[in-house]
């Protein structure tokens, strides 16, 4: 039996992924996880003669981080049906994605990994690293990563 992960994030370049996992191992014994990490919301509060602002206390994020787990849920299982995939297990995280991903792969003992890659530019890798990069990195079982398509340039 194959186990395969495969990371979603509501984006073409994920979706894309998906059905690329689903051609390459669609099988009768291949098993389907399904996984999108949310970063935490931070919710910033105000007060003081001052103004001053800071991270409210965690405590209060319990019931946020449940909404947003419920809805992230019911996104994710629409997008994996939107790829083909029938029945994948559903896993939704918050924290860091790379981290995320790296330990639900290791937790349920996949073979592979299938991430989407984004075409960044230099400038915005800095400021915005690439998941699929950092997954590549870290992950200690294949990772496969799907690019976008290149573009079409006109002919001449």
């Amino acid at each position: 039996m194959t186990r395969v992960l495969i990371a979603l994030d509501e984006s073409e370049a994920s979706l894309r992924a998906a059905r690329t996992a689903r051609a390459f191992f669609q099988s009768d014994d291949s098993e389907f996880f399904v996984i999108n990490v949310t970063r935490l919301p931070v919710p910033w509060v105000s007060g003081g003669i001052y103004g001053e602002v800071w991270a409210a206390d965690p405590m209060l994020w319990g019931e946020q981080s449940n909404q947003v787990e419920e809805e992230g849920r019911a996104e994710i299982a629409a997008e994996a049906a939107d790829a083909g995939l029938e029945h994948p297990e559903i896993l939704v995280e918050m924290g860091d994605p790379a981290d995320a991903i790296c330990k639900a792969a290791a937790d349920h003992n996949v073979d592979v990994i299938v991430v989407g890659a984004h075409d960044k530019s230099f400038l915005r890798r800095l400021w915005d690293p690439s998941v699929a990069d950092r997954v590549v990195h870290h992950a200690n079982r294949p990772v496969l990563v799907v690019h976008e398509p290149p573009e079409e340039t006109p002919a001449s």
